[in-house]
């Protein structure tokens, strides 16, 4: 059988099972599965960091805070006369969403939402802006009119980006009474992470359907945690159950000023058992004086004052956002957009409902993709992505082949390995550049995952490298080939175990599409790490099923080992270790394999196949993305 047939016959095999693969198992997901798709958790949105959490320092100058009833915090101004003149530092510090979650928020003056800016109808407001991100940033006044472009926040328009410690002044008049808002105008990403709050204008002549001797505001924004979409949100910066009740007794009159500082969703604002009687959306009063409403909608970008007569038979009434997903965590469990009105002397019992609920809970719906795997099941999908590793193999066991063939077929193997090297330490480098990022913003320094990081390397470049020529030198490392493809293989072994534990991380998490798609994609991915294990022998050496089999174990095998050790714990440092390790492997690798290639002749036939092995690689790459890698 000639040569070409066998590969054609090799590459339908190939592209079959592939196809197979993609159509096989349950890839359906829902809402917040679908926007992860492709997505490793760990390389988007916020991330969670872990304790010691290193103490918030109020930048020298800023404006001084003062706690409210309802969880927010005022900016105390300094005061000249019907000026008041407030100091807003941009910066990152640790910020706490509720018990357990606590991630690096972008914040002003260290508090999400930033101090609340309150003042009184005809004071002069100045607003001293200083930016120490990372990153250049302006401020918007949302819903403040009379100022002039230059003051508006957007940059290119009318304002220069401010720069990482550079200054801007911001001022207006409160000519308008009613709930305003300050944000970024940087990215969604930007805003989301915490850089938002509130402008109360205080009108002293209010009309009388507009007062209240109690004024609460509910602050409302998004977060995107290990997401590439909004799926965390608060209330006044909390999570329930560590938002703030609002206390009331029988007989008041409260006010609430909502705010949706949402980047894309809205909000169904409802109390149980109370009217609303809604007197101003954006700072403008209703006509007519009022409208009553059981529920009040805000799209993005909108504010909802409304007076709430206390006069409920006394206890603990929910305040809550009716859009479901904004108030439940992903087991079910009440979390979120939570808060109440809690009559004053009746019990206090705001956290119960999260041990009523647990008792309550029902298991997760496994045809929806909510259910987590079983550890066999996974561990079975692990050792069949694993093992696909084996239909590259067979390439190995080609003869008489022409030296320009064999060439062309090393220089094949060389683009798939450097695309490897790429993909590789691009994957290690992001925890440790997440981390460094972190560190600046005030987090512990990376030192277990710089560390891994320079283990690993100096395990894969530097011990492979020791090994491999004592063995040369000993005599025993005569058979250059089969030694090569075995030093391949090493180097795609470690790769595979860092991809097992990303399989068996998302299939103990519950999210089975991810899990699923991994498999998938990672099992083309090894099917053309086998062929780069085998095109080094091809025409050169032809190996023994025992030596191509142990070839297969050694590349694919890590892969079900991944598997097991991601499904019971995640461990980023492990898998950077592994990463770095392969790359250094691959990279000595690559080295030996170019030898070998400058000793059979190079011409631009044969270089060519280098780019094309490149491709190659890259395709497989995208089929990964694509489908939850």
């Amino acid at each position: 059988m000639s040569l070409s047939i066998r590969f054609r016959r090799l590459a339908v095999g190939v592209l079959t099972a592939a196809a197979l693969l993609l159509c096989a198992g349950p890839v359906r997901a829902d809402s917040d599965d679908a926007s992860m798709a492709g997505v490793n958790p760990t390389q988007v949105g916020l991330q969670p960091l872990h304790e010691p959490f290193p103490a918030a320092t109020p930048y020298p100058g800023e404006s001084k805070l003062r706690a409210r009833p309802d969880g927010a915090f005022d900016a105390i101004p300094e005061v000249h006369g019907r000026a008041k003149i407030y100091r807003l530092v941009a910066r990152s510090v640790p910020w706490t969403l509720h018990s357990g979650l606590t991630v690096l928020a972008k914040t002003y003056n260290g508090v999400v939402p930033g101090p609340v800016i309150d003042v009184t109808r005809g004071d002069s407001v100045v607003i001293e802006y200083r930016n120490e991100l990372d990153i250049p940033d302006t401020l918007h006044l949302h819903g403040i009119h009379g100022t002039p472009v230059s003051d508006d926040g957007v940059a290119g328009w009318g304002q220069a980006p401010v720069a990482p410690h550079g200054t801007f002044r911001y001022t207006f008049t409160a000519s308008q009474p009613g709930t305003f808002m300050y944000h970024t105008h940087d990215r969604e990403a930007v805003l989301n992470s915490g850089l938002y709050g509130p402008i109360i204008v205080h009108d002293p002549n209010a009309p009388a359907i507009e007062r209240a001797n109690r004024d609460y505001l509910v602050f409302l924004s998004s977060w995107a945690i290990q997401s590439n979409s909004e799926n965390h949100f608060t209330i006044n910066g909390k999570e329930y159950p560590d938002t703030r009740q609002l206390e009331v007794a029988s007989g008041d009159r409260i006010r609430i000023r909502y705010v949706n500082m949402s980047g894309e969703n809205f909000h169904t604002m409802h109390i149980h058992g109370h009217e609303q009687h809604v007197v101003a959306r954006d700072a403008w009063p209703i006509p007519g004086g009022e409208e009553l409403e059981d529920t009040v909608e805000l799209g993005p970008g909108q504010r909802v004052d409304v007076i709430v007569p206390a006069k409920a038979k006394p206890g603990t009434w929910m305040l809550q956002c009716h859009v479901m997903d904004h108030v439940e965590d992903d087991k079910g469990m009440p979390a979120g957009l939570i808060t109440a009105l809690h009559y004053k002397g009746s019990p206090q019992i705001f956290g119960a409902m999260s041990a009523a609920m647990m008792s309550m809970a029902m298991p997760p719906s496994s045809p929806q993709g909510q259910g987590k795997l079983s550890f066999g099941l996974t561990a079975f999908l692990g050792a069949f992505a694993g093992l696909t590793i084996f239909l590259g193999l067979p390439v190995a066991r080609a003869r008489r082949l022409s030296p320009k063939v064999i060439a062309a077929l090393n220089a094949f193997a060389i683009g798939i390995l450097v695309f490897l090297v790429v993909e590789i330490t691009n994957n290690a480098i992001i925890p440790l550049k997440q981390g460094i990022i972190a560190w600046k913003g005030g987090a512990a320094f990376p030192l277990a995952i710089s560390a891994a990081m320079a283990a690993g390397l100096m395990i894969g470049l530097v011990a492979l490298g020791v090994g491999a020529t004592r063995l040369a030198r000993s005599g025993k490392g005569s058979n250059d080939p089969m030694r090569l493809a075995f030093m391949i293989a090493i180097g795609i072994g470690a790769h595979n175990f860092a991809e097992g534990l990303a399989i068996g991380a998302s299939a103990a998490a519950g999210a089975t599409a991810i899990a699923f798609g991994l498999i998938v994609g990672f099992a083309l991915h090894n099917a053309t790490e086998g062929f780069g294990i085998a095109a080094p022998l091809a025409g050169r050496f032809v190996p023994s099923w025992k030596q191509l089999s142990l070839a297969g174990v050694i590349g694919g095998g890590p892969t079900f080992i991944g598997t097991m050790i991601g499904y019971t714990f995640i461990s980023p440092v492990l898998s950077v270790l592994f990463l770095s390790t392969a790359a250094g492997a691959l990279v000595f690798v690559i080295g030996e394999l170019w030898a070998v290639l400058k000793k059979t002749g190079i011409d631009f036939a044969t270089t060519s196949m280098v780019p094309a092995g490149f491709a190659l690689g890259l395709i497989t790459e995208i089929i990964v993305d694509l489908n939850g890698g």
